[in-house]
């Protein structure tokens, strides 16, 4: 490509026109250019060019320099000394995209010594809008943006020797620490302890490092058999080094996915077999650093609310915590608990399997308020409608029949549940609920000539009266008996809700295998291999034999597994899922 062509936003721009020629340009061999002071080794003769050409530029008159580069970097330097004066940041941004623009051999530079600027203000935000404009990642200033320091600055406003700490490791990449609440107090919590660590070795006349660099050395010469000081000794020492920071890292997020009651644990176990250095890691480092983690458990601080729907989703048996806590601490205040159990749904309102939570709790509060239980009922039903599969879980025969005492009233619920299934109005079925359990009275009708018989028989009165007002409990015992023989409770969902299959026709999945594929996609694609291995004995099966039994089905399609393991979880690709989903 000719010099005077440059490439803007994917398109061609000579610069033939804006650039002004001279013929007169001073040559000046090319020459490394590393600061303004360079400017001393010119001649008069160029010193006196290079102040015309600098005038034009901030007058917006651009020179063709005819190759001669030196002039540009010089004038790079020099407006980032001047800078230091003005202060103005928009100002300096604005020169050095001319600059590039104009004199493209600048570029990379421009970009580069600007971005180091501004980190030596401490102009964090304008250097992460600047590196997502530009597309820079090649940290020339000493940072590197893909680690956690770069990252993590402006959002706590960190110090230089917290940043060196944090550039030691990558970003972990996963789903918990993605959030940013999370990875923020994760990051917090890990410089803390780290901190402390510092403070309990200093005490014992050591250091973190100090202790890091001997279970380097057992590692560098136990587990690579490297001979100490040569070279790939010394370069292995730094690598094992920030490993084993990544594993610190790794234990502190670890106490925080437990604070938060997320379950899935990240594996801290070293990769090195020799159970010496494990001894050796656990003897320096471990032990003392379980005890500073569980001493400053405190300072961590409690999700929000965002973050507690973001790790519901994430975890759908989290809310079993929060719903225990309720339920242990019920003190007969049902419209508390209910108020609290709706909370906790709208907490869970991205987890698949939300309805548990009101099933769960309908069937706790029966024992103790009735007409609570049928509106928590009412609610699972409404969530369970609206979740990608209608599971329709019946109430237990036993908790039925302490709620329905005559037949009268399962019926009652009986029509309220099948309107509510039709027309999905929440409002409208929990306002029809106090009514199943209202006294019903039997209808008397009399006529004048019954009573004047009445009148003229007294000793008759009784006898008649009883027959008209027979006494409610009777007719309540015997519904009772009645009760013991009925059919219970049946939901019939919606013709719009009965579904076949949710997968792929093509596919010819066993009821069991869809069934399995079912349950992960309610679990976020991700199940315990020891929850899993209890869901295929149930279903008659080993876990192994179920995994590959449907590895297999898929492979035509997918040309790869479907089900893999990760640590100890089972989990499903996101996107090789959605490819079997019925379209």
């Amino acid at each position: 490509m000719d010099n005077s062509i440059i490439d803007v936003t994917g398109e061609y721009y000579s610069l033939s026109n804006n650039l002004s020629r001279n013929s007169n340009v001073p040559y000046w061999g090319h020459q490394y250019v590393y600061s303004y002071s360079e400017i001393n080794s010119a001649t008069s003769q160029q010193r006196v060019f290079y102040k015309t050409y600098k005038f034009n530029f901030l007058n917006n008159i651009y020179t063709n320099l005819e190759g001669n580069n030196n002039y540009a970097f010089i004038l790079l330097f020099d407006l980032l000394n001047e800078y230091e004066n003005h202060k103005n940041t928009i100002r300096l941004e604005k020169q050095l995209k001319e600059l590039r623009i104009y004199h493209p051999k600048t570029k990379s530079y421009c970009i580069s010594y600007l971005v180091k600027k501004l980190l030596e203000h401490n102009l964090h935000k304008d250097v992460e809008r600047i590196r997502k404009e530009e597309n820079y990642y090649d940290d020339y200033s000493g940072y590197d943006y893909l680690k956690l320091g770069a990252q993590f600055r402006a959002k706590l406003d960190l110090s230089d020797q917290d940043v060196e700490l944090l550039n030691k490791l990558w970003n972990p990449e996963n789903n918990f620490f993605s959030i940013e609440f999370c990875g923020l107090e994760v990051v917090k919590f890990y410089l803390y302890v780290v901190k402390k660590l510092e403070e309990k070795y200093e005490k014992e006349s050591s250091s973190l490092n100090d202790e890091l660099d001997k279970v380097a050395d057992s590692i560098a010469c136990k587990h690579y058999n490297y001979r100490k000081g040569s070279s790939n000794y010394k370069y292995s020492i730094e690598t094992i080094v920030n490993e084993l920071h990544s594993n610190i890292f790794k234990y502190c997020e670890n106490v925080v996915r437990e604070n938060f009651g997320h379950k899935r644990k990240l594996n801290v176990d070293l990769q090195y077999t020799s159970d010496s250095i494990t001894e050796e890691y656990n003897n320096r480092i471990v032990l003392r650093l379980k005890k500073i983690m569980q001493v400053y458990l405190p300072t961590i601080n409690e999700p929000d609310e965002k973050t507690d729907v973001e790790l519901n989703a994430q975890n759908t048996t989290r809310w079993k915590i929060k719903f225990d806590e309720l339920v242990s601490k019920y003190n007969n205040d049902s419209k508390a608990f209910t108020q609290k159990i709706i909370n906790l749904g709208t907490q869970n309102k991205n987890n698949p399997s939300v309805e548990n939570i009101f099933y769960e709790a309908s069937k706790f509060i029966a024992s103790h308020d009735k007409e609570t239980a049928l509106n928590l009922y009412v609610y699972y039903i409404y969530y369970d409608l609206n979740s990608v599969k209608f599971d329709n879980k019946q109430l237990n025969i036993t908790t039925q029949k302490n709620l329905f005492k005559t037949t009268e009233q399962l019926n009652d619920f009986q029509v309220i549940i099948n309107h509510f299934v039709q027309d999905k109005d929440l409002e409208k079925a929990l306002k029809s609920i106090p009514a199943v359990y209202a006294a019903k009275r039997k209808k008397i009708q009399l006529d004048r000539q019954a009573i004047q018989e009445v009148h003229d028989k007294h000793s008759g009165t009784v006898e008649l009266l009883n027959e008209y007002l027979r006494d409610e409990e009777d007719i309540q015992e015997v519904e009772k008996l009645h009760m013991d023989n009925e059919i219970f409770l049946q939901i019939i969902p919606p013709s719009e809700q009965i579904q076949t299959s949710s997968f792929e026709d093509s596919i010819n999945f066993t009821k069991i295998q869809q069934e399995i594929l079912d349950i992960f996609s309610k679990a976020n694609l991700s199940i315990l291999q020891a929850d899993f291995e209890i869901v295929a004995r149930s279903k008659g099966m080993f876990k192994n034999q179920l995994i590959e039994s449907i590895n297999e089905i898929c492979y035509e399609t997918l040309d790869d597994v479907l089900i893999e393991e990760d640590e100890e979880f089972y989990i499903i690709n996101e996107t090789y899922f959605n490819r079997i989903l019925a379209k």
